[in-house]
């Protein structure tokens, strides 16, 4: 496998393949998915079965209520998304009443978002319960465990990072293609 690394990074063992390739569920990544994947409908039915409010529309609601007010790219940046994903996220709960969106008088490509009232009462509502499932779905690790856990994410985010820092994978996504596949296939197939 032809990957670069400008970190300390484990090798990978390409000897034996491909009657010694992994499954899904031996690797990590994957458990991490599996554990997401069964916790995101409690919160799925939680911020949009009783609140009208979708799980994406709630992360950006809980990180801007930590602030006074914060720029649009600012948000988008520390909920993990892209520009339209939260601006589409942002003017939906400008229209429900739950954010406010202000062009900056000095530079109007920057906006500025802020919660409302409404939205504030919202997250003072839902963060609790929020917390509440979370120490409900964490509750077979004791506190030694959930630390421990908690700072090997943070390390896997920040190994994660610096990855996508370092460009370790130079083919970037192709989800406009015809038949969504991969050219590897194209090629293979055009060949026979």
């Amino acid at each position: 496998m032809d990957i670069k690394t400008t970190g300390p990074m484990k090798s990978i063992d390409t000897a034996g393949l491909p009657d010694s390739l992994p499954t899904l569920d031996d690797m990590l990544m994957f458990k991490l998915y599996r554990a997401w994947s069964a916790g995101n409908p409690i919160f799925t039915r939680l911020c949009e079965g009783r609140f009208n409010i979708t799980r994406r529309e709630w992360r950006l609601l809980a990180i801007a209520g930590q602030y006074d007010s914060l720029t649009s790219t600012r948000l988008a940046h520390v909920a993990a998304l892209d520009a339209p994903r939260t601006s589409r996220a942002v003017g939906s709960l400008c229209r429900k009443g739950l954010l406010e969106r202000r062009r900056d008088p000095d530079d109007a490509r920057t906006v500025h978002i802020s919660v409302t009232q409404r939205g504030r009462s919202l997250y003072h509502e839902l963060m609790p319960l929020v917390a509440s499932l979370n120490e409900v779905i964490f509750q077979d690790l004791d506190s030694g465990e959930l630390q421990a856990l908690g700072a090997m994410l943070d390390r896997i985010v920040s190994r994660a990072a610096q990855m996508i820092d370092d460009d370790l994978i130079k083919e970037r996504t192709h989800r406009s293609r015809p038949s969504g596949r991969h050219q590897y296939y194209s090629e293979k197939e055009t060949a026979q």
